[in-house]
């Protein structure tokens, strides 16, 4: 479920500026150095299995007791194996990061992605049916590429053509433009800065320069007011918006173009799932001689003179390094280093809650989602800040591991749902507070409701198919990752973090880099670019 806008969120920097690799002496490594990886999340995977690749001493360290992935982790319940982050990538194309990452590792036949369906990867419905009610609705499949999304729109909303014509031409300006942008300049500093700098650089015409500095400041909200756009036009324009977790009035305009506009560029998703994608990491870097642990947290790294000499672990275990690559945001990261976080001002994205289903195979409406993502919501602005969690939820984005041809652990002919909704770490935290009953009455709750939804707005006559359920709070989800806030992207992408630019901290060990979503940006593609990049400055090497 996770969004890459690694051109507006990416930060090439590591817990120390990445251009400073002569002065830590990291391109003359020599000798088979030793790397400790703290966390198994794409970025701290993709970094491992780089660096294993080309000889280093690789051991990862996951707090998990028994998975990987981070976020990105697959649970098993009940003979079926759940992905609780990404369901889908972009970047995977022919010659792109993802593959060019695939083939280095030598890892693409054995982990081929699939394009999703062209003709509508994407699934929308708008609007909430209720028996005896006057209601809107709206079922709209989402075409591959932003001009064939614009003309599906203008067929059914004729009346605002004109308005359309005018959002989509700044979308596609914005984003070619910062797309040649970015390929050119590496993102070191500020965005601001270099939003400015996109700004003042004299290869860009001066139109597209106006367009692009007036949205940088703009929330999704205002981009839309900007152009006219009627309220339910815009539901389905924002329909996909729990990638980004984000109200549409706080959400950046900036971000929201680019991360649209990069899975129009081309979506996939992994043949054998994303546990055999992680699986197969772990192997490239166990296979080069280094260590993949589960059950492993690390409570203390130590240092000698300015350096990181360890990880020490909560049951004793030490780990000597040369380098260590931190996969835990940069608060958890300064933390472990006994250092003040008070300095680090950013703030974690929204919780996100799953609920995963079970139902009976053959079902004529699953073979319907191969390819494609369903995401429902109740008709007006979803509110990811604070969730009332004891109504239903208000947006449902709605996923099946089966319909993609895998995450069956056994032979049942049964098929899987997995569905996000918006979480609030802080309720939940009082529901659990109040005991096991009031947990598990919390979590009936919302699977009904849920099911209550899918029957009456996507799936009709589910509700008597279902063999299994089982909601991972937000609560869960940080208890299982330890990550702040029980969040699910790493920073919040709404206008004011944007424009905050890149997360600077102080007094860092010169051989520590950050590799965390929270730290460069989320996404499966976000955290092979960190760690591309990464490879690049300590080894001289491109991918």
């Amino acid at each position: 479920m996770l969004v890459c806008v690694r051109e507006i969120l990416a930060v090439t920097s590591g817990i120390v500026g990445w251009d400073e690799q002569e002065k830590c002496g990291l391109k003359n490594m020599g000798e088979k150095k030793k790397i400790v990886v703290v966390g198994s999340g794409i970025g701290g995977m993709a970094a491992g299995a780089l660096f294993g690749k080309k000889g280093y001493d690789v051991t990862v360290l996951e707090a998990n007791d028994k998975y990987i992935g981070g976020h990105g982790r697959c649970l098993r319940l009940n003979g079926m194996r759940y992905s609780m982050g990404p369901q889908y990538v972009w970047d995977f194309g022919d010659g792109e990061i993802g593959d060019r990452f695939l083939r280095f590792l030598d890892i693409k036949e054995n982990n081929p992605f699939l394009p999703m369906d062209p003709e509508g990867f994407e699934r929308l419905f708008v609007g909430d049916k209720k028996e005896g009610k006057n209601y809107y609705y709206m079922d709209f499949n989402v075409p591959m590429g932003l001009e064939r999304f614009r003309d599906e729109l203008q067929i059914l909303f004729p009346e605002e053509s004109d308005s359309l014509d005018t959002l989509f031409a700044d979308m596609i300006l914005i984003y070619d433009a910062y797309k040649k942008f970015f390929r050119k300049n590496l993102l070191n500093e500020s965005r601001l800065l270099h939003a400015t700098r996109f700004l003042l650089t004299g290869t860009i015409p001066s139109t597209t320069k106006l367009r692009l500095g007036k949205t940088v400041y703009m929330t999704v909200q205002h981009f839309f007011d900007r152009h006219g756009v009627s309220p339910f036009v815009r539901r389905i324009l924002y329909g996909h918006g729990g990638i980004f977790a984000e109200n549409e009035s706080e959400m950046s305009a900036i971000a929201y173009i680019v991360g649209t506009g990069n899975y129009h560029g081309g979506a996939w998703y992994p043949k054998r799932g994303f546990y055999h994608f992680f699986d197969a990491l772990a192997a490239v870097i166990t296979s080069t001689g280094g260590i993949v642990e589960t059950g492993k947290k690390v409570v203390l790294l130590t240092m000698k003179e300015d350096r990181v000499s360890g990880a020490l672990c909560e049951d004793g275990t030490f780990y000597e390094c040369d380098f260590l690559f931190s996969d835990i945001s940069p608060r958890l990261t300064c933390g472990l280093l006994g250092q003040s976080v008070e300095s680090l001002d950013y703030t974690p994205s929204h919780a996100i809650g799953v609920c995963c289903l079970e139902i009976k195979g053959g079902l004529p409406f699953m073979e319907a989602m191969k390819g494609r993502n369903y995401w429902w919501q109740d008709g007006v602005e979803v509110d990811y800040t604070f969730p009332d969690i004891t109504k239903p939820p208000r947006m449902l984005f709605i996923n099946s591991p089966t319909a993609h041809g895998f995450g069956k652990e056994k032979p049942n002919g049964n098929d899987g749902l997995v569905m996000f909704f918006p979480g609030n770490l802080s309720r939940e935290k009082e529901i659990y507070a109040r005991g096991e009953d009031a947990i598990v009455a919390y979590k009936k709750k919302q699977v009904l409701d849920i099911i209550n939804i899918l029957e009456r707005n996507v799936f009709p006559g589910i509700s008597s198919k279902i063999v299994f359920s089982e909601i991972i709070s937000s609560v869960d989800t940080q208890k299982q990752t330890h990550g702040e806030l029980g969040n699910a992207y790493g920073r919040r992408l709404n206008l004011d973090e944007i424009l905050k630019g890149s997360i600077k901290e102080k007094n860092c060990p010169a051989n520590l880099f950050n590799v965390s979503a929270t730290k460069n940006g989320p996404g499966i593609a976000a955290g092979i670019f960190t760690a591309a990049l990464l490879y690049k400055a300590l080894t001289g090497y491109d991918l």
